[in-house]
């Protein structure tokens, strides 16, 4: 009778512990300490234009587009 009332005691202690939430908040601060990105438009090629940068991207888009890429007329 003791060694099953020690399981169901162990068991019990098992289950209870898992109950226990624990603090997940950071504790400090962290600095990030990588690099700054640069904006794409940035680049040499644009020159902080963004509206020439959307219209390469829109251009490059249209040239993946298999609808547009094959002719096919109906």
């Amino acid at each position: 009778m003791s060694r099953s009332l020690m399981v169901v005691a162990a068991a019990a202690a098992v289950m209870l512990a898992a109950c226990g939430e624990i603090d997940q908040t950071a504790k400090t601060e962290k600095v990030y300490a990588g690099k700054k990105d640069a904006r794409a438009a940035d680049g040499s090629q644009f020159g902080g234009d963004k509206k020439k940068w959307e219209a390469t991207l829109a251009q490059r888009s249209n040239a993946q587009n298999e609808y547009l890429r094959t002719d096919v007329k109906k």
